[in-house]
């Protein structure tokens, strides 16, 4: 069993980044992490106001199957500067 860590740099223009963790049953050979990060740049492309646990969990079903699924996300997802890019917010 592995963990894998995706991460979405700069999800608000701000430079926060949004994570995702993959568990899956067997190791994720070099082709399947190629595989894998052409379907996140597809799907994130595609989507016009893409979110990041939802591009993943697609990207992963689509290139890992059911050896692999998304896990904790919900406590990762916003992390990064800890501040507004908004000056006017106060």
């Amino acid at each position: 069993m592995g963990i894998l860590l995706i991460r979405e740099l700069n999800v608000d223009g701000c430079g926060d980044f949004a994570d995702v963790l993959v568990q899956t049953d067997q190791p994720v050979t070099p082709e399947q992490m190629k595989e894998l990060h052409h379907e996140l740049t597809r799907l994130n492309n595609e989507q016009e106001c893409p979110d990041t646990d939802d591009v993943v969990e697609e990207a992963v079903k689509n290139t890992l199957g059911e050896t692999a699924r998304c896990i904790g996300y919900t406590l990762l997802e916003y992390g990064g500067a800890g501040r507004h890019c908004d000056e006017n917010f106060h």
